[in-house]
This record gives structure tokens, sequence and C-alpha cells, in this order.
């Protein structure tokens, strides 16, 4: 399945700015996620995000935007594979 986002705010830039869309594929149970993969996930109380995997950690995520400033694993540890609901590639925004 695909579905279209639009980029809310600055936590990937240069890779994805603000108010470009993208085309994301859903994530399956035999979908291969790796460092480096950019995933859009649920957090509360944030809600949907998205942010690069940086590691993989026993089966969990340590996800992070480039700002510095982003909110992401860094203040909310890792998160779980079923939180992650889809993930993009840079080359499918418009």
């Amino acid at each position: 399945m695909i579905r279209l986002f639009k980029v809310e705010g600055h936590s990937l830039y240069p890779y994805f700015k603000q108010g470009e869309r993208m085309l994301c594929i859903k994530i399956f149970k035999f979908s291969r996620i790796k460092v480096g993969d950019f995933v859009i996930f649920s957090k509360q109380p944030h809600g949907l995000m998205i942010k690069r995997v940086e590691r993989i950690q026993q089966g969990k995520f340590f996800v992070q935007g480039t700002d510095p400033m982003s909110i992401d694993s860094r203040d909310f540890g890792l998160i779980d594979r079923s939180d992650i609901h889809y993930k993009t590639y840079s080359f499918l925004k418009f």
C-alpha cells in the first residue's frame, strides 16, 4: 500500500524540506528495515513522525532527525517495529 504524506517541520533537512510531499510504502511483517532508512512511526504524544534509522538494537530502532532540536530517540528512547507504519525514500518526494 502506498500513501502520500506532506512534510511538516525541519527535523530531516536537507533530506526532506518543509512542505514537500512524499510517497511512502506500508511496512508489513516481511518488510526489511535497515540503518539509513527513513521511517514514519507513531509516538505519543507527538503522533506520526518521520526520522532516519540510526541503529538497531535487539529488534528495536534508534531513530534520529538531522536537526539538533529534533524530538527523536535521544528524547524518547528506542521504538518498536510495531510502531513503524511506513518507509520512504528521498527520491520519492515531489
